[in-house]
C-alpha cells in the first residue's frame, strides 16, 4: 500500500435490495458469543433431545422385552404340564381347570396376573380366567407371531379382550404372548396369554428414563458450557484484536493523509523551485542584455570612431593578412558581445505558458535552427496538450541544451529531436551524428556543466537521464519523465 492511499475499514455492505427484518437486526446486534450460544444450544439441545428420546424408548423396550421373557419362562414351566394332547390336539382337562383357578384366585400371583388364557393354533381359547371365553375362537395376529417361536409383549391401558370395542378398565397392563412347548421337545403346542399389572413396571421405567434424561441434560450442559468457555475466550481475543486493529487503522489513515499532504507540499515546492529557477535565469539574461551588452555596444561604437579618425585609415589596403585586426580592441569586444548575446538569448525564456507541449518543443527547435543555421529533424507522437508549465519548461530546456551540445560537439550533423508519450511518462530523445563521446558512464560529479544541468532538472521531476551511443555513429540523450506527481 502506498503512503498516499487512504486505508478504509472494510465492512460487509448490506444488500439494499433485501432489507433486514426486525429479527435480523436484533441478531446482528448480538455479540459473537451470544450468537454461538443460541446456535449451539439449538443444535446440541435438539440433537440431545432426539438422543434422549431414542435412549428412553430403547430402555423401555428392553425392560418390556425382559419382562416378557420372564413371563414366557413362567408360562412354559407352569402351563405346559396342564396341557394334554388328545385326538383333536392339545386341551386342558377339568381337573387342570380347577387347579389353575385355585392358583389364580386368592394368591400373590393373582394380585400380579389380571387374566390368563391358553390359545390353540386355530385361535380357539382352551382356558381363560373369564370362563365365558373358553371354547370360543378369535382371530389374532399375535398368535401367529407367538406360534413362530417369538415372545410378543404390549403395554396397554385396560384389558381389551378380543371382540370388545372398548377396554374393560383403564389400569395399565402388560400383555404377553409366549409359546408353550411340549415337555422335552421344542414343538409348540399352544400359546399362553397373560395380562400382568404394569404399575410397578411403569414406575421403574419412568425412573430409568428420568435418570437417562438427567444424564443427557447434564452432558448437554457440560458440552455447551465447555464450548461457551472456549468461544468466550476466543471472542475476547477477537474483540481485543479488533480494537487494536481499529486503532492501527485510524493511525494508518491519519498517517496516509499526512503523507499525502506532505507529498503534495513537496511536489508544489519542487515545481515552484523549477519555476523560480526559470525566473532567475530570465532575470540574469535580462541583466546581461541591459548591462554588459549595452556597455560593450557603446565601447565598440567609440573604438570604431577612433579607428575611423586614425591616420592609418588613409593608407592603401594591403593584400597581406593583417592578424592585428583580429586582435584589435573592437574585434575582441565584438566577439565578447556576440557571446554575451548568445548567453542572453539562451537564458531568456520565451512565452510558452499558453503553448502546447509539442509547440513548445517545436519553438526550441526553431530557435536553435535560427541561431545556428543548422537543420534539425523533429518527430512528436502522442504528446498531451495540457501539461504543467514547470514540466513544459524543463523539457524545453532539455531540448535547448541537447541541441546546443549536438551542434557544439557533434558538428551539427544529423540532429534529431523525438518526443512521445504513453499512459505514465513522456520520453524525449535528442541525438546527433557526430563522433560520439568517450566516457559513457561518467560519474555525476564529473558531468559537464550542461549535462549536469539536464541531470538536475530531470531528477527534480523524478525522471531518468541517460547518455548513450547511437547505432552507427553519434550520441543520444534519452530522458523519461513520469506524469505522476508532475501534473499540477
Amino acid at each position: 500500500m502506498s503512503s498516499d492511499d487512504d486505508v478504509t475499514d472494510v465492512t460487509p455492505a448490506r444488500d439494499e435490495g433485501v432489507p433486514y427484518s426486525h429479527i435480523g437486526r436484533l441478531w446482528l446486534r448480538l455479540s459473537l458469543t451470544s450468537q454461538f450460544l443460541i446456535i449451539a444450544a439449538l443444535i446440541i439441545c435438539s440433537s440431545m433431545a432426539v438422543l434422549g428420546e431414542w435412549l428412553g424408548s430403547q430402555i423401555a423396550a428392553s425392560q418390556l422385552q425382559s419382562r416378557a421373557e420372564s413371563g414366557a419362562l413362567y408360562m412354559e414351566g407352569f402351563l405346559a404340564r396342564h396341557l394334554k394332547m388328545g385326538e383333536f390336539g392339545p386341551g386342558v382337562a377339568a381337573e387342570n381347570h380347577l387347579e389353575l383357578d385355585e392358583i389364580l384366585n386368592g394368591t400373590d400371583l393373582a394380585r400380579r396376573v389380571e387374566s390368563l388364557r391358553i390359545w390353540r393354533r386355530d385361535g380357539m381359547i382352551l382356558y381363560s380366567t373369564d370362563k365365558s371365553l373358553i371354547g370360543k375362537t378369535f382371530p389374532s395376529s399375535n398368535l401367529e407371531t407367538a406360534f413362530s417361536g417369538k415372545v410378543v409383549a404390549h403395554l396397554e391401558n385396560g384389558h381389551n379382550d378380543e371382540g370388545q370395542h372398548a377396554p374393560s378398565s383403564t389400569t395399565p397392563l402388560i400383555e404377553i404372548y409366549a409359546p408353550i412347548y411340549a415337555p422335552g421337545t421344542r414343538n409348540i403346542i399352544a400359546v399362553g396369554e397373560v395380562y400382568e399389572a404394569a404399575g410397578e413396571f411403569i414406575r421403574r421405567r419412568d425412573a430409568v428414563q428420568r435418570r437417562t434424561w438427567y444424564l443427557v441434560a447434564g452432558t448437554t450442559i457440560a458440552i455447551v458450557g465447555a464450548l461457551y468457555i472456549i468461544v468466550r475466550r476466543a471472542n475476547n481475543i477477537i474483540v481485543s484484536q479488533r480494537t487494536k486493529l481499529k486503532k492501527q487503522l485510524a493511525d494508518a489513515q491519519a498517517l496516509a493523509r499526512q503523507n499525502r499532504k506532505l507529498r503534495e507540499i513537496a511536489d508544489k515546492a519542487r515545481l515552484d523551485s523549477a519555476a523560480s529557477n526559470e525566473v532567475l535565469l530570465n532575470r540574469i539574461g535580462s541583466d546581461i542584455h541591459d548591462g554588459p551588452i549595452q556597455l560593450l555596444s557603446l565601447l565598440i561604437m567609440r573604438l570604431g570612431q577612433k579607428q575611423a579618425n586614425s591616420p592609418t585609415s588613409d593608407k592603401p589596403e594591403s593584400h597581406a593578412v593583417d592578424t592585428s585586426v583580429h586582435l584589435s580592441p573592437s574585434s575582441i569586444a565584438a566577439q565578447a558581445l556576440s557571446q554575451l548575446r548568445d548567453l542572453s538569448t539562451g537564458l531568456v525564456m520565451p512565452e510558452i505558458e499558453n503553448l502546447s507541449l509539442e509547440a513548445a518543443l517545436g519553438l526550441a527547435v526553431d530557435r536553435h535552427q535560427f541561431t545556428t543555421g543548422s537543420q534539425v529533424g523533429a518527430s512528436y507522437s502522442g504528446l498531451p496538450r495540457d501539461v504543467a508549465n514547470p514540466l513544459k519548461t524543463c523539457l524545453y530546456r532539455i531540448v535547448q541544451e541537447g541541441l546546443n551540445n549536438a551542434f557544439r560537439h557533434g558538428n551539427g550533423l544529423d540532429q534529431q529531436v523525438a518526443a512521445f508519450a504513453d499512459d505514465s511518462s513522456i520520453t524525449l530523445i535528442v541525438s546527433d551524428g557526430g563522433p560520439g563521446f568517450h566516457n559513457s558512464k561518467s560519474e555525476k560529479g564529473k558531468l559537464p556543466l550542461g549535462l549536469l544541468g539536464i541531470h538536475n532538472r530531470v531528477v527534480a521531476f523524478k525522471g531518468t537521464f541517460e547518455m548513450q551511443r547511437r547505432e552507427g555513429s553519434g550520441t543520444e540523450l534519452v530522458v523519461r519523465v513520469p506524469f505522476n506527481g508532475n501534473s499540477h
